[in-house]
């Protein structure tokens, strides 16, 4: 817990660009969650680094926080320190031929955009997806189906730059990465800004594609209620009485019949059975129960445990 001095102190190195007790429901696609205790947006990686280097000193948890897509925050919120890079020196979008350098606090749809009007393509898998670069790196966001083979951020990032906890700067390939389905090896550091590399195409052709994407996610997938997008992971095998290898996580929950179970205002989406939506005001407290009957029916009924794929704070 911060205390008053601590408090002040962190006020003066962020230069008053803090809220404490900031709702974090306000930073969220769920629209759920407690506060966070101290919500920092420095300006530069100069004040960055010494926002963490506060925190260690003070030894105080740091949180970061992009887009707050893929993100349940429970209700007590987020103790010490929450971090946002939505300063302009992280939402830098350049390109160099056929690469993208792309700030951690770049939203996913302007990426999509600026790579259609350039002629590139290999980011169409992230139409629709909601979020901000550096939490779809560190999660390896993608999506069941893409163009040209291209279904994760994994298949097109060649660098990422970090910062780490000790205050250094490194760039990083992509094998050092340690990308895995919906995971990386990044999560005690903070990523700066990834590089993609992409392919020349049409941008007639791009545009078609997303707007392909766009559609089929509309007629599949729940939008109109806050959600965090797919709750869990897909399994990566299963028993062979199931109807294919990879089941998806979808078609478990539906099979077992759990589309439109409620626990408080938290739901089973009826049109997308791995959507959780918030019916207006659910607590984290009704998911984490949703969540848990879900896995529990489940297991019951296909011999199959869900992992989790949305990331609960604090863990």
């Amino acid at each position: 817990m911060l205390t008053t001095l601590a408090r002040q102190e962190l006020s003066g190195i962020s230069g008053g660009r803090v809220r404490f007790d900031e709702p974090l429901r306000l930073h969220t696609s769920f629209r759920i969650g407690g506060p966070a205790e101290a919500w920092v947006e420095p300006q530069d990686i100069e004040e960055l680094n010494t926002v963490l280097s506060f925190a260690q000193a003070a030894d105080v948890p740091v949180t970061m926080i992009g887009g707050g897509a893929n993100l349940l925050v429970r209700d007590a919120g987020i103790p010490g320190v929450v971090v946002s890079l939505s300063a302009l020196v992280f939402r830098r979008l350049t390109r160099d031929g056929t690469a993208v350098t792309v700030g951690a606090g770049v939203g996913l749809d302007r990426i999509v955009a600026m790579t259609r009007d350039a002629g590139l393509g290999g980011c169409e898998f992230l139409t629709g997806i909601p979020g901000k670069l550096g939490g779809a790196v560190c999660m390896n966001a993608g999506t069941r189906d893409g163009e040209g083979g291209f279904r994760a951020m994994s298949d097109v990032v060649t660098w990422v730059t970090v910062l780490r906890r000790t205050g250094a700067m490194s760039v990083l390939s992509a094998a050092d990465v340690g990308f895995q389905y919906r995971c990386s090896g990044l999560n005690g550091d903070v990523i700066l800004e990834a590089t993609l590399q992409l392919i020349p195409r049409p941008s007639e052709e791009i545009a078609r594609n997303i707007a392909a994407l766009m559609a089929y996610k509309r007629a599949t997938q729940d939008l109109s209620a806050p959600s965090a997008g797919c709750i869990f992971k897909n399994p990566r095998g299963g028993p062979t009485h199931l109807p294919d290898e990879h089941p998806s996580a979808g078609w478990l929950i539906d099979r077992a019949g759990l589309k439109g179970l409620r626990v408080g205002n938290a739901m089973v989406s009826p049109r997308h059975a791995n959507f959780i939506v918030n019916l207006g005001s659910a607590k984290a407290s009704d998911v984490l129960a949703l969540i848990s009957a879900i896995q529990y029916k489940v297991l019951q009924e296909h011999g199959l445990f869900l992992d989790l794929e949305v990331q609960v704070l604090p863990a």
